[in-house]
């Protein structure tokens, strides 16, 4: 166990169950009590209160644990700008010149030691960045012990992410991605190059565009994606399901998995928007994965779905900066939130102090706790979340 790095919050949640078909079950509109422990160094309030309506508005961009305050302006910068369109704001942040670099700059942290505790029962964990940027990494435990990977951080996450893996097994029997960026993609990468000894992967799942349109919608990230291919193309070809779109199932003991679109190709923010999201049902409890959908992702998703979209639990899209519509979340309808972000989008900061900068963080999560009324949040900037999902 992570001593003073880590969050426990471990959660009964009682719900009512209907069985609606023979592929997955609903959850009833039963209100769901939560008990909630919440074991952290530095313990803060879920939420602000006394945030005012808003308006929906496009997104930006995000991160994870809080990096030095000396480094913190440089990392959030670069950061800020990778996979989104430009904020409006005096000095625009920089956008690095190659996602190798970008890894770099971050830090390599993921070859140092860990103690890892095991997950029991059906549980989740969402892991803390290593390198002190934005990220998106979960690994899911079904009843029996199966691992469902969601994403998995930047290449500097890698070799944490493998320890949580060794210590519930060390099989990954599906790995999902929501899309290719390196704060996603990144670690999966990492392992596929440097360490596939280490782990077991059964079955890797994802829906990316050709190499050409990264190429003409988002020079920055073809790195990325032209290593991940790379590597993905070296695997035999039952452990890749390279063609998941909307509707498309996958059953993992007693998880559920369901994808919630096809892979959009937009003209605004477009490998965001190009996030498959993934509904993990276990059963008693709805996950909502959004990945980095950003608004008009989110407003075509929400014309789609409709009230499938409702889960207990929701990743907050594109790191929690309003990535998604509110009316989007008013669908989900969720009672915990869970936010990949670090320190300062959490406050919306960009050196200049508590919402200071173009994010937008505080503006959603007004929407989450003013309007929505969510009142159990809990933020990777504190370390892990691990989540008791029966």
């Amino acid at each position: 166990m992570f001593v003073g790095k880590s969050i426990l919050a471990s959660f009964m949640l009682s719900t009512a169950v209907m069985v609606s078909s023979p592929e997955g079950t609903e959850i009833s509109d039963s209100r769901i009590n939560a008990t909630v422990l919440v074991v952290s160094e530095k313990p803060e309030e879920a939420m602000v209160s006394g945030m005012p309506e808003t308006s929906e508005t496009e997104s930006s961009q995000s991160g994870t644990k809080e990096p030095e305050r000396g480094q913190q302006q440089e990392t959030k910068n670069s950061m800020a700008a990778q996979d989104t369109e430009e904020p409006e704001s005096e000095e625009e942040p920089e956008v690095s010149q190659d996602q190798e670099d970008l890894s770099e700059e971050i830090g390599s942290e993921g070859d140092e030691e860990f103690e890892v505790s095991p997950m029991t029962g059906t549980a989740m964990t969402m892991l803390s960045s290593q390198g002190g940027a934005q990220m998106l990494s979960s690994v899911i435990r079904s009843q029996n012990g199966s691992l469902v990977v969601v994403d998995g951080g930047w290449e500097a996450d890698g070799g944490y992410l493998v320890e949580h893996i060794k210590a519930n097994g060390g099989v990954v029997d599906a790995w999902l991605i929501t899309h290719p960026h390196s704060d996603h993609a990144g670690a999966l990468y990492d392992i596929l190059k440097n360490r596939s000894d280490e782990i077991e992967i059964n079955r890797i799942y994802y829906s990316f565009a050709p190499v050409s349109w990264y190429e003409e919608v988002s020079l920055e990230d073809v790195v990325m994606v032209r290593n991940l291919v790379e590597e993905l193309d070296k695997l035999p070809q039952e452990k890749l399901c390279d063609s998941v779109g909307k509707g498309y199932k996958i059953t993992v003991d007693n998880l559920q998995i369901t994808a919630m679109n096809d892979r959009y190709q937009l003209d605004t923010d477009p490998v965001n928007n190009s996030s498959i999201t993934y509904m993990v049902d276990t059963g008693e409890k709805k996950v909502l994965f959004l990945g980095d959908m950003s608004y008009d992702g989110g407003s075509r998703l929400g014309r789609e779905c409709g009230d499938s979209l409702k889960a207990d639990i929701v990743q907050m899209a594109h790191h929690g900066q309003n990535g998604v519509g509110r009316s989007i979340y008013q669908s989900i309808a969720p009672k915990i939130c869970l936010w990949p972000t670090p320190q300062w989008l959490w406050d919306n900061d960009n050196g200049g102090g508590y919402n200071s900068g173009p994010w937008k963080t505080v503006e959603t999560r007004g929407w989450m706790n003013e309007i929505l009324k969510v009142d159990k949040n809990y933020c990777i900037k504190d370390g892990d979340i691990v989540l008791q999902l029966d």
